[in-house]
């Protein structure tokens, strides 16, 4: 279906949009008013709109779709809640921090989104064929039974805390196991999203209209660890995980596979939503199906905006951070993306801790809101958020600039999803895809090291050649 709108509008309208925000500029400290953050919120809905109606509607399932609706409901959520109808959080200063500085952040926020829009706009190549270095005949068995023999490893290292749902019962333990664990638990994911994208690139010829048939003509290995895996973790309470996965598979089966309209999305959408939202709800008191049951006691008692009220309570990692950077702290200016950027490389987070001589809350911006909020020695973390992230280490003028490559990114990886032409970009693309929803909660190089991962899985355990000049994926069975 043709866009309504081309880029010359887009441009101009993100542009009007940003020359707006700017001549709104409020005091970083001023009372709170549900008029001027109305005004914000609606300017950023205003350009929403115009980039879904300026995009492809013939597939809704797309990587720009689930990233924008996570950073609305992160960020605009509570403020919408707020200007339109005067909802306020029961928790009023836990998520407000200090309603002086709501003005502020919400504009910090439509600044960020719109920056985005902006660079996802501008990312338009001259349309030319592309060679496909993909062309679906590769081997990953070997990159299958590494990831197996890893998901193996971590369930005998998990513990009975991680196992029998402990952990989000208060009874100790982490969300990844405990130990080594928690190491192999992220061999584990990268192996599994490369495999996942690898298998459905190569299955897509063979859809025949059921999708449920061609998903289970898989490879077998491959099914049973999904399996597992995805009933294990949610019976446990884990649904960080399983969401990657899910929405990994639905974004490749919507861009090579078939399309999905708007009301399929939206179905899957709150179908997702309120499972999640009974896991998240009963897992505190039971695990295994029994989970189900606590999750629908609780829920008889919510509300509809419930469902997203997890997600959108992050936009306090924003207030919390504004309320202390610059005045009390100056900004980091990148130290907090260090140990991202160390990451890849195992033990080398520690070293640097030690040699820097850093506390646990000064490698990146989760432990630092953390501290600000509960203190040196909280018993949970209150994770970040995109914007916070940016915030913290660059102000204003990162938010800008990181927003803007940002979108640049996701359009090129948009992109890739639709016609893949190097294996790099396509592992980022399936990578980024994955976390697409709840990205706006994490970290700006969340995915850095994943990415970095499947690099290397993939230049050791699937099998390449070289055909003339050309690089060439072979056969796997």
């Amino acid at each position: 279906m043709k866009p309504y709108f081309n880029k010359s509008f887009n441009l101009i309208s993100y542009t009007i949009c940003l020359v707006l925000l700017f001549w709104m500029k409020p005091e970083t400290y001023e009372p709170i008013s549900s008029n001027y953050i109305y005004t914000i919120t609606v300017i950023f809905l205003s350009s929403v709109a115009v980039h879904f109606l300026s995009e492809d509607k013939s597939n809704w399932l797309r990587i720009d779709l689930f990233f924008i609706l996570g950073f609305a409901i992160v960020h605009f959520q509570w403020p919408i809640m707020y200007s339109f109808s005067n909802i306020i959080p029961e928790k009023y200063w836990e998520i407000f921090v200090d309603d002086y500085l709501i003005n502020y952040t919400t504009w910090l926020s439509a600044i960020g989104g719109v920056c985005f829009l902006s660079g996802y706009s501008l990312y338009n190549p001259k349309k030319k064929k592309v060679r496909k270095i993909l062309d679906s005949n590769y081997n990953y068995n070997k990159l299958l039974l590494f990831t197996a023999s890893v998901f193996v490893i971590f369930l005998l290292f998990a513990g009975k805390n991680f196992l029998t749902g402990g952990v989000y019962k208060g009874e100790g333990g982490s969300a990844a196991g405990g130990g080594i664990s928690k190491y192999f638990a992220l061999l584990f994911q990268v192996g599994l999203i490369l495999s996942t994208g690898l298998i459905i690139y190569r299955n897509k010829v063979k859809y025949k209209g059921n999708l449920i048939k061609w998903f289970l003509g898989f490879n077998k290995l491959y099914l049973v660890i999904v399996v597992v895996y995805v009933v294990l973790f949610l019976l446990i309470g884990d649904r960080g995980g399983p969401l990657t996965l899910v929405l990994t598979i639905l974004l490749l089966v919507g861009s090579f596979v078939r399309k999905f309209k708007f009301y399929e999305v939206l179905v899957l959408t709150l179908i997702g939503g309120f499972i999640m939202t009974l896991i998240g709800l009963g897992r505190s008191e039971a695990s295994g199906l029994e989970i189900f049951d606590a999750g629908s006691d609780k829920f008889e008692n919510t509300t509809g905006y419930d469902i997203t009220l997890e997600l959108a309570n992050s936009v306090r990692t924003l207030n919390a951070t504004v309320a202390e950077v610059p005045f009390n702290h100056d900004y980091f200016y990148g130290s907090l993306w260090v140990t991202q950027i160390l990451s890849p490389i195992p033990f080398a987070q520690s070293i640097y801790m030690d040699i820097i001589d850093l506390e646990w809350f000064e490698i990146d911006s989760s432990g630092y809101i953390t501290y600000l909020v509960l203190g040196k020695y909280p018993t949970w973390g209150l994770g970040t958020s995109i914007i916070a992230d940016i915030y913290v280490n660059f102000g204003l003028i990162g938010i800008i600039f990181f927003m803007l490559i940002l979108g640049l990114f996701i359009k090129r990886l948009s992109i890739e999803l639709k016609n893949p032409s190097d294996y790099k970009w396509f592992i980022m693309a399936i990578t980024m895809g994955g976390i697409s929803f709840y990205y706006a909660r994490s970290n700006y190089l969340m995915s850095f090291r994943d990415i970095i991962w499947g690099f290397l899985f993939f230049k050791l355990m699937v099998q390449t050649r070289k055909i003339g000049k050309k690089k060439r994926l072979v056969m796997a069975e």
